[in-house]
């Protein structure tokens, strides 16, 4: 029986469940494929349980999804700490946000180790692959996916989203806080080379992420 997805599905949600219905449909190279895309357009419902599984399968974990392009929400939220040394409504606080955040993401994904997203995503594929099988697959013939979950997560960047940690690495607070150096204003400098402000400053970003990188409300 076909499962219908709830109207208000998430777009992270919708993106993995039309990666599942692309692979598991074995629909290949459909931006360039008018029947491939209006398989994967209406079949990709069918997935949509298994893909918010796997996005609350990583935030357990300890990721999130976030947008590359921060929004104006996440820049908003950005500086809460009060005192005088508040970067909010100063001149060019976006930008130093915006260059310091850019600069963890950029350390987080030249040092993550991917065995862990590697194998939450090829888990959910696993179950998605066999809807009327053991759903709480434990041994190891999901790593028969792996090839295609890390294709999963290169397509899934150059779309416009990164899978981040909850909390930063020390190696993404060390970027962050040699990224101000990079900044002309005294204060950001000043503020930035405090890897404590760094690591708030990654908090409150992406805690601030929209509702369509996380699942379904409850």
């Amino acid at each position: 029986m076909r499962i219908q997805s709830q109207p208000s599905d998430p777009k992270i949600v919708q993106y993995f469940a039309k990666e599942f219905a692309r692979f598991l449909n074995r629909v290949h190279g459909a931006g360039n494929d008018m029947l491939g895309s209006f398989l994967v357009e209406q079949e990709w419902d069918r997935y949509a349980e298994d893909a918010n599984d796997l996005v609350k399968s990583l935030e357990i974990a300890g990721f999130m999804v976030t947008p590359r392009e921060l929004t104006d929400q996440m820049i908003a939220q950005a500086d809460q700490q009060p005192g005088a040394n508040k970067l909010m409504w100063q001149r060019g606080a976006g930008l130093y946000i915006n260059a310091v955040l850019g600069a963890m993401a950029n350390a987080w994904i030249q040092s993550r180790d991917t065995d862990l997203l590697v194998n939450i995503i090829s888990m959910a594929l696993a179950r998605a692959s066999a809807p009327t099988g053991h759903k709480d697959m434990v041994d190891s013939s999901y790593r028969r996916f792996a090839k295609t979950a890390i294709e999963i997560i290169t397509d899934l960047e150059r779309t416009g989203y990164h899978i981040m940690p909850d909390e930063s690495t020390p190696f993404m607070v060390s970027a962050g806080v040699a990224e101000t150096a990079e900044r002309t204003s005294g204060s950001n400098r000043t503020i930035g080379a405090d890897p404590e402000y760094v690591k708030k400053l990654y908090h409150n970003v992406v805690n601030a992420r929209p509702d369509d990188c996380r699942p379904r409300a409850k």
